[in-house]
């Protein structure tokens, strides 16, 4: 590796720096001015980032208006939708577009950037349920409709399995590399937006997979290998692209000299680029799945000091029933057990503050339930009856104490669940529950 190569990685990279704060001057020839100052402005590009940022804006405003600020989209994952879109947008339409078709380096900088802080800061954000919301109430419908079908839900099971993703992701990085393809790319928008298009797409799969899998081995423990490694392989290609002896790419040796590069110089900068500081992001990446999987085991060991066996569970399900029958006695000798809804709190929470609560933590967006004003979402089952249901997510026996934690930690049970996490607390999951009783 010559000393150049360290001192043009450094000059591009004070480029850069500067070229994020350059004001757009349309599609001008790259020869009239530097190329620095060319932003790309096409316009499916940009028709597609600002539709997304429209309809996450317009369904975020309606969720949160109807189920107040921080509700069902937490303000962090807003947050974080916002910061990916930034960064995916300066990616597809900075300078780096354009710097990219002239150096393989900055072509490299621009795929990490899709791939390694756009998909996964765009994947935190679970987008998916702002994005319904943000549609036309007759879409929103038709789309829920759909999403509770059975081949659906196989078929997305099946994507976002981290094997499947795992692959998926792999094969997308290695053969965009290929030399015919990639040189393909330097020569037709339509190969060069199918780059792009496979990087995204299958890093957000990739990213989805692993930080929404849910917990345990084959969840967070998975997790860190497969990070693991996707690191060594990408990082493999990395070690070939710079220990290669000659270029792989020869469209970059007519524009790395404009650049003080050889084309060999530039390719080792590139290869370095996605072997040094990719593998560091993974690194990240993979310590912060590891902390996830350290903090479920500890609550996984809190659960287990408390009573859990098959003969305990069905115990405790057979007092809730006594329990229940037991104030629904109490119930008819007081109300004249007339059917309707109970105006009286429970034992272990309040039903109309339930009701509250299931507008406010955003459940009526997804299901229809009765007694609710606004809650005929169809993304989700009915609630209306869920307590007499036999099992909750197909999963477990429903009894109060797996529906509280349904409530509040829907992956614990159903790892694969569409359904978010939305931060319910203790006293609001019994007051849910206790209005889900009277609910019919």
């Amino acid at each position: 590796m010559t000393a150049r190569v360290r001192r043009a990685g450094l000059g591009w990279a004070v480029a850069l720096a500067f070229a994020a704060t350059a004001h757009a001057h349309g599609d001008a020839a790259p020869g009239a001015r530097s190329p620095w100052s060319v932003w790309t402005w096409d316009a499916w590009t940009v028709a597609l980032l600002g539709l997304s940022a429209l309809l996450y804006a317009r369904g975020l405003a309606a969720l949160w208006r109807e189920s107040g600020v921080g509700h069902g989209v937490r303000r962090w994952e807003a947050a974080s939708f916002a910061a990916g879109w930034i960064v995916l947008a300066l990616a597809l339409v900075s300078p780096l577009h354009s710097v990219g078709e002239l150096l393989f380096s900055v072509h490299m900088t621009q795929h990490e950037v899709l791939m390694l802080v756009a998909a996964p800061l765009l994947a935190l954000s679970r987008p998916l349920l702002a994005f319904l919301w943000g549609m036309p109430l007759a879409w929103r419908r038709t789309v829920g409709r759909a999403a509770r079908r059975a081949p659906v839900q196989r078929s997305w099971r099946g994507v976002t399995n981290p094997l499947v993703a795992w692959c998926v992701h792999a094969v997308a990085l290695w053969i965009w590399h290929v030399p015919a393809l990639f040189q393909a790319t330097l020569h037709s928008d339509l190969a060069h937006a199918l780059q792009h298009a496979s990087f995204l797409l299958s890093a957000l799969l990739f990213w989805w997979a692993l930080i929404h899998r849910g917990p345990g081995w084959m969840g967070y423990g998975a997790a860190v290998l497969y990070v693991f490694t996707t690191s060594l392989h990408g990082g493999l290609l990395g070690a070939l692209l710079t220990l290669a002896p000659h270029p792989w790419y020869p469209a970059y040796a007519r524009t790395a000299p404009e650049f003080g590069l050889t084309a060999l110089e530039d390719q080792q900068l590139g290869g370095l680029i996605m072997w040094i500081p990719a593998a560091t992001v993974y690194l990240v990446a993979a310590l912060a799945l590891l902390a996830g999987w350290l903090r479920e085991a500890e609550l996984a060991h809190g659960r287990r000091r408390e009573p859990s066996s098959p003969e305990r569970r069905g115990r405790a399900g057979a007092a809730g029933i006594v329990a229940t029958l037991a104030l629904l006695l109490l119930a008819c000798g007081s109300t004249g057990c007339d059917g309707g809804t109970a105006r009286t709190a429970h034992a272990a929470g309040d039903p109309e503050r339930g009701r509250a609560a299931l507008r406010t933590y955003g459940c009526a967006s997804c299901h229809t339930i009765p007694g609710v004003r606004g809650a005929d979402g169809l993304v989700g089952p009915p609630l209306g009856g869920v307590t007499r249901r036999m099992y909750l997510a197909g999963a477990i026996n429903n009894t109060e104490e797996n529906l509280l934690r349904w409530i509040q930690d829907p992956r614990s049970i159903e790892p694969h669940t569409i359904m978010p996490d939305t931060g319910v607390t203790d006293a609001d999951a019994r007051d849910i529950v206790a209005y889900l009783r009277t609910a019919r």
